[in-house]
Order: structure tokens, then sequence, then C-alpha cells
């Protein structure tokens, strides 16, 4: 029998009762030589013609077919796509998933595609908005609206359901943060003085560092000499498995100054680590980190985060419960504008991936200089 063309595809009668199947698929991008797929289909002509359509979808939408995917199944394949083209990075990644796992799919994960409505979108928002905050309602809506625009480029959608559904209302006002006062600061230094927290707690006040960038510090990355500290990798714990990471954005690709006495600082605790190398000999494991585990080997986060809260409590400040890891850098940032240091140096010393974006979180802090401002030409208009 002859071949009969079906646009991007064809089929022809080889014997009987068996058709071969062909699918025309994109050029090689380098050569523009032709491509094709070709297999056999035992059975009538209706068959063949099926298993054409079946692969002429397959062909055009990456493997997924429109009319019986589930949208669970269709998230979990774009966030791992995601993944493999490294637009998501691992902590993010596991994030969603969890996002996924806990909130989406159990409301309408079992949809099919083609079947999903706006209505069973807003359904979704209403019901996480009766346990959940604003903020965390939003960024879950925000990662279905992200997977459903990816399936209408890929044509497995007309519209977007979700885009007509409108974004949860987040109050606009800066959430306050808490920060440690000199009191409170001296109180958790002296906590810390001779455990083996001092030096990563005195080094996170003086750079404002985030906690996976201090231990992912390496000695190579400090130059005592010139007093610096060059942030280039943060150190994750992800699914049992330590991954050593580049910062995520520009910005937090840093250099941070350091003052003679953080220069100490440092000296006294490379010496301290010499120390308890040469004492564990062969078992220590050597990574060159600043701030390493008792044997040299990377630090786990919660390990850090336990003897940082067994200090708090010791330290005697006020409501301990408040204060987390990352009310350090806060601290940091707070004094510096205390001090008179300038908003733009604040913001590329945290690695803020903007001025605007410090300015939302610690403007408050400057309400003295609107006087300051305004009285600055008093002695000219008067």
């Amino acid at each position: 029998m002859a071949r009969r063309d079906y646009g991007g595809g064809s089929i022809e009668e080889r014997s009987s009762g068996h058709w071969r199947v062909t699918v025309e698929l994109p050029r090689e991008a380098l050569t523009g030589r032709r491509r094709r797929r070709r297999f056999t289909v035992a059975g009538n002509k209706r068959d063949a013609q099926r298993a054409l359509r079946e692969a002429l979808r397959e062909r055009d939408h990456g493997g997924v077919e429109p009319s019986r995917t589930l949208l669970a199944e269709w998230v979990t394949r774009w966030l791992a796509e995601r993944v493999d083209d490294q637009a998501v990075g691992a902590i993010a990644a596991r994030n969603y998933r969890l996002i996924v796992r806990k909130h989406i799919n159990p409301a309408i994960g079992h949809l099919r595609l083609r079947d999903l409505r706006s209505e069973h979108v807003l359904e979704l928002k209403e019901g996480l908005s009766k346990s959940l905050a604003p903020a965390t309602v939003g960024k879950i809506m925000g990662l279905l609206r992200q997977s459903l625009d990816a399936a209408v480029r890929r044509h497995l959608l007309v519209h977007n359901p979700a885009s007509v559904v409108p974004k949860p209302s987040v109050s606009a006002a800066p959430r306050e943060r808490r920060a440690l006062d000199e009191g409170e600061i001296a109180a958790l230094l002296r906590a810390t003085e001779n455990t083996d927290y001092d030096a990563i707690i005195r080094f996170a006040l003086a750079t404002g560092a985030r906690q996976a960038e201090l231990l992912g510090a390496t000695w190579d990355s400090i130059d005592l000499e010139r007093g610096s500290f060059v942030v280039r990798q943060t150190l994750q714990h992800v699914e049992g498995e330590f991954l050593v990471l580049s910062p995520k954005t520009r910005r937090s690709r840093r250099t941070i100054e350091l003052s003679a006495a953080t220069v100490a600082l440092l000296r006294r605790h490379r010496a301290e680590q010499q120390a308890a190398r040469m004492a564990l000999g062969p078992a220590w494991e050597d990574r060159g980190l600043v701030f390493p585990g008792a044997s040299g080997g990377y630090q786990h986060r919660r390990t850090l985060y336990g003897g940082y809260r067994r200090l708090l409590t010791a330290s005697g400040i006020a409501d301990p419960g408040t204060v987390n890891f990352h009310s350090l850098r806060h601290t940091a940032a707070s004094q510096w504008i205390r001090a008179g240091v300038d908003l733009l140096t604040v913001s590329r010393r945290l690695g803020h991936g903007s001025a605007s974006f410090t300015m939302d979180v610690y403007g408050h802090l400057l309400s003295g200089q609107q006087r300051a401002a305004a009285e600055a030409l008093d002695h000219l208009i008067a």
C-alpha cells in the first residue's frame, strides 16, 4: 500500500496487519540534517493512525499526553526539568517539592491538566488561606502559576487557569527584625568565651555573613594581610548530602573588609585549629574550612544552631526564643547603620540584591536623619 502522509508523519502498510509509522522530528541544530523516528504497529489502519497521533503529540509536547496527564505529574516533570536546566538550585528544589507534595497535590493534583479550571485554583487558594499566612499562600500560588505558564508554552493548555485568580493580599509594611542591642551582644559574647562557637559567632557579628556562607568559608577565601573575606561559596545540606554551592546571586558573591580586631580573632582561631589538627593527626579531615566540625569536616547547620541556642539561653538575654542565627546578621547591619555607615555600603556588605531592599528592611533605623535634613539649611533660611 502507498504511504499516507498526515502532517509531520506518515503510515505505510508493510505486510498484512503490519504498518510502519514515520514521525518527522526537528532538524539537527548544527547540521540541519533531517531526522525521523520509525516504528512498526501491528493491527489495522486505525491502530496505525492512532499510534501516529500519539507519537506526534509526544513530539510536540515533550513526551506529555495532554488528554491524560495529571496536574501532579506535570508539576513534578516541570520541576525536574528546571533542576536539570540549573534554573532552580538544590535548596529551592527541595522546598518546591515539599510545597507540591504537601499543598498542591492533595487538593488538585488528581485533576487532569485539560480539566483544570480557575474555580479549582480559587478553591485551593481559599483553603490554604484558612491556615497559612498570606505570604506563604502567595509562594504556593506563584509556583503553581509558573508551572501552568510552562504548560501553556508547551501547548498543553490553551490558557493558564491560575492567571485570573487574584494574588493573596500581603501587607506592604516591613517585617520587624529582631536585633540584639549592645548589652545583649556583650552578654552573648560573655557566654561564648572558651567555647567551640566563640569564633564563628564573633565573625558573624563582624561581617553580617549568612550561616551557609560562614560554614562554607575556606581559609583561601580570607586574606589576613589585607583584611578581607571573599564570599565565593556556601555549604548546604540537602536530603542527607553536603553540597558546596556558589552564592545565589551576583551581589552575594562579594568581598567583605575586615577590621584589625577581626583579623586578630581569625589569627587566634587558626592557631587553635592547627593545635586541634595536630592532636587528631590522621583523623583530621582537612577541607580547608574556617569553621569546620570537630574533626575538620563539614559542620551541619543544625549542630551549629543547637550550640548557638544553648549559648543564647546561658547568656540571660530576654526572650532568647525570638533570636535565631540570622539575628546576628540583622544585629550587625543595625549596628553599622547606627554607627553612621551609609545604606549602600551596608547593602553591599550584606550581599543584598539592591540598596532599596536594604532600605525596606533597615530604613526605620534612619528616623533621626529626617530631623537632620529638616535643619540642614536653617542657618541660610533664617
